[in-house]
């Protein structure tokens, strides 16, 4: 049973974040759609997550927004703006949707959805909430629109006709708590041609079950009770599923067979249009299986392993995304390779704050090829990377072929509320920029926070009891300047003269008996010696620093 909930797992969790995601190859193979928070070099882009299309010429830009909010005197819960493309989807008729995320105000209860798709044609372009797949001939569009972003709450399904523009609901009763409908916006088709659709519901693990559902008619229980439906062919008669293992159904006959069993865990499965040819992820590379002999054909032995891949819609031609962001082209039939884009290094989406002074680390792929560890004082430079902040180099403490780990300047200014850091990896036959991320700062600039707290022997401590008179250590951050200057990386002075802070700090029924960086210490950190004053009682300690009145302790002092 693991087995097959590890199945259901990989191919249901949304695209991992990764240099080139959410690709979608055009039905003859000649074109791949992906999605990334890469730039190109040439252009000035935003960093959020764009759609590019590659074809024989190269690599282009497809569509880019810039990240916007929702109007700030916007009621709790709207969802608008926009904030990144995910993925993207498309059909033999030239219709490209465009999946991505919109922007939310707060005070919500619970955060609401915010997936939207853009439909691109010929005649135009147009929105509409959830998640719109298309079929491969491009006339309907199976569409998912949560009530909100938890998978429990309800989802809406309803058909879309591009000719017309109409949309249907799908009526079908509400999953049991704690089934779901599943939802991916990536991956292969769930709508045949003909508007014959499946619908997934599933508990994440044992309890599964499905339906087909056709424009016009009442939705019909899938063939197999405990069958999870996850793929449709265009002519919508062969249904993959999962029961014990991957199965392919003809429903025609009702007749099943199985194409990979339950102890082999696969992922990233795609399928051709007639179903002949099965794709999927198997120890980190790609196979195409065809479904009628079965014969599997390993098309990647990469060492770095293929993270993303995609099938045309001919099943003669599959795109795969390595480890270290190559992005190969393979003819399934001869089983050759080209290299599209090379080494591409990259940094995930950080989306949340960094505290200035302190070590951080930002995840990504393709940065080295071995783990390099800084030596103090520390360089901007570890291997052939450099690390920025801005137009600053930062010290790095360690790179990884999958991390690296700098120090944030303690004295570092946001711009425009961010910093953007930036990792001078060079690839190898890539279109794209270095790296980039973006961050805020999650602590006001030379504003005091305490941290750890120790007792006079050294012990730890959080809100005491404390001895009147007793001395204890705090160590914080955000004191400022110091005399005499440490540079970035190098290590706080271990004898005098310290480095104490330049401004004076007082505090309330407290000697202050030292305060300046931690001896030793590489990141931002100060040290302050306190002899707490003759006043018992459960007390707050307030200071000043300069023209700065904080609260910068809560204890228990006791005679």
């Amino acid at each position: 049973m693991a087995r097959r909930v590890a199945l259901l797992a990989f191919f249901l969790a949304p695209a991992l974040s990764a240099q080139f995601s959410g690709l979608a190859s055009t039905a003859d193979g000649s074109s791949l759609y992906f999605a990334s928070t890469l730039r190109l070099k040439s252009l000035g882009q935003p960093l959020n997550g764009k759609v590019y299309v590659a074809t024989p010429s190269g690599v282009s830009l497809f569509r880019a927004r810039e990240p916007s909010a929702v109007p700030p005197d916007a009621p709790p819960c709207t969802v608008g703006g926009f904030a990144d493309y995910l993925a993207a989807e498309t059909s033999s008729a030239g219709t490209v949707a465009l999946v991505y995320r919109a922007s939310q105000s707060g005070g919500c209860s619970y955060p609401p959805n915010t997936f939207m798709t853009r439909i691109v044609t010929a005649a135009g372009e147009s929105d509409l909430p959830g998640i719109a797949r298309l079929s491969s001939g491009g006339r309907y569009a199976l569409v998912f629109r949560g009530a909100t972003a938890r998978i429990f709450n309800p989802v809406s399904v309803s058909f879309l006709d591009l000719r017309s523009g109409t949309q249907a609901p799908v009526n079908v009763t509400g999953p049991e708590f704690p089934q779901y409908i599943q939802q991916h916006y990536t991956g292969g088709r769930v709508i045949a041609d003909n508007g014959t659709a499946v619908l997934a519901i599933t508990d994440g693990g044992t309890r599964n079950r499905g339906y087909i559902v056709k424009p016009g008619a009442d939705p019909a229980p899938f063939p197999i009770p405990d069958g999870l439906p996850l793929i449709i062919d265009a002519s919508g008669t062969k249904i993959l599923y999962q029961e014990q293992g991957l199965n392919l159904i003809d429903l025609r006959t009702l007749a099943s067979t199985l194409l990979v069993p339950a102890d082999e865990p696969v992922s990233g499965l795609g399928m051709s249009d007639d179903a002949r040819r099965l794709l999927f992820l198997r120890d980190g590379q790609a196979h195409v299986l065809d479904t009628t002999t079965l014969i599997d054909l390993a098309l990647t032995s990469d060492p770095a392993q293929v993270t993303q891949a995609a099938i045309s819609s001919d099943g003669k031609t599959v795109f795969a995304v390595t480890g270290i962001g190559r992005l190969l082209k393979i003819n399934v039939d001869d089983g050759s390779q080209s290299e599209i884009i090379g080494r591409t290094p990259y940094l995930s989406p950080f989306n949340r704050g960094v505290v200035p002074g302190l070590a951080t680390t930002l995840t990504g792929s393709g940065l080295a090829d071995s783990v390099i560890n800084g030596t103090v004082p520390l360089n901007d430079w570890l291997g052939s990377v450099t690390m920025w902040i801005g137009e600053r180099k930062v010290p790095m403490t360690q790179l990884t072929p999958n991390s690296v780990s700098f120090i944030v300047p303690w004295d570092i200014q946001a711009d425009g509320g961010s910093i953007r850091m930036l990792a001078e990896a060079r690839g190898e036959h890539t279109p794209f920029y270095f790296p980039e991320a973006e961050a805020t700062l999650s602590t006001p600039v030379n504003f005091p926070v305490a941290g750890a707290i120790l007792r006079q022997d050294w012990t730890r401590t959080y809100v005491g009891p404390i001895n009147t008179g007793e001395i204890i250590h705090v160590y914080a951050i955000g004191f400022g300047p110091v005399s005499p200057a440490v540079p970035d990386g190098a290590a706080a002075p271990s004898a005098e003269p310290f480095s104490r802070i330049t401004q004076t700090l007082a505090c309330s029924n407290a000697e202050i008996l030292f305060a300046g960086l931690a001896p030793g210490a590489i990141e931002r950190v100060y040290q302050i010696d306190i002899r707490i004053g003759p006043t018992p009682g459960y007390q707050k300690f307030g200071c000043s620093l300069g023209a700065l009145n904080f609260t910068f302790l809560t204890l228990d002092i006791v005679p």
